[in-house]
């Protein structure tokens, strides 16, 4: 299965705030561009407790692909990754949109926290996952496969997914640690494509086999590619 190198990657520290909603959409306090260590809290929900209702604090990572040479929409895809720890952080993976300057040349900014447009319209590349340590990989949906293809230059965000995307006020903190000296992968299945479109005048999608041989254990036909 083809794998993409991720060209850009860097996590954001988010504005703490008591305002769930300020700490969702300001912009962040620090940006890391291109880290090659470990990041314990590449993404977080933190609480602290305190007068107010308590701090409220989220971190998000933007990975950027180059995917201009997909040009077919892959059957499946999924995000690889080496996480290094995890206190039950629940995980989604989000259309970034538009960080990393929008083209990739840029570095990661701080006001590039909510590229992923909570607030306004936003668009999930995964369902939420809860990630082990180690080597992981999130499968993506069918958003994320349309969007790969059609665009050369693909961003995605990773961020807790039940109190940041979901809009839940946190009462605990939880964390995902990301090994940032790992490249972070795209892997894909290509689709599947047939030269066949009839035999003897059938159409292809109404054939099931070839003298008594099933079509999709057949390589080729009369020198035809299947």
């Amino acid at each position: 299965m083809p794998t993409i190198n991720a060209r850009r990657v860097g996590f954001i520290r988010g504005t703490p705030s008591t305002s769930l909603n300020t700490a969702r959409t300001s912009n962040g306090t620090t940006a890391t561009d291109n880290p090659t260590t470990n990041i314990t809290n590449a993404v977080q929900s933190f609480f602290s407790s305190g007068r107010g209702g308590g701090t409220i604090l989220f971190n998000r990572t933007y990975v950027y692909f180059d995917t201009s040479g997909i040009t077919s929409t892959p059957t499946s895809a999924k995000l690889k990754l080496t996480t290094v720890t995890n206190n039950s952080s629940d995980v989604i993976v989000m259309n970034g949109i538009d960080p990393f300057g929008g083209d990739g040349n840029s570095a990661l900014a701080t006001s590039d926290f909510n590229a992923v447009n909570i607030g306004g319209l936003t668009q999930p590349f995964s369902s939420g996952v809860s990630l082990s340590i180690g080597a992981v990989e999130i499968s993506l949906n069918a958003s994320a496969l349309s969007l790969i293809t059609s665009n050369d230059n693909t961003f995605m965000c990773l961020m807790n997914n039940t109190f940041d995307f979901l809009g839940t006020t946190p009462s605990s903190t939880t964390s995902l640690g990301i090994a940032f000296g790992t490249d972070m992968q795209l892997e894909y299945v290509e689709a599947t494509t047939s030269n066949i479109t009839s035999l003897n005048a059938i159409a292809r999608s109404n054939i099931t086999s070839f003298n008594t041989i099933a079509l999709a254990s057949i390589d080729e036909i009369n020198g035809i590619d299947n």
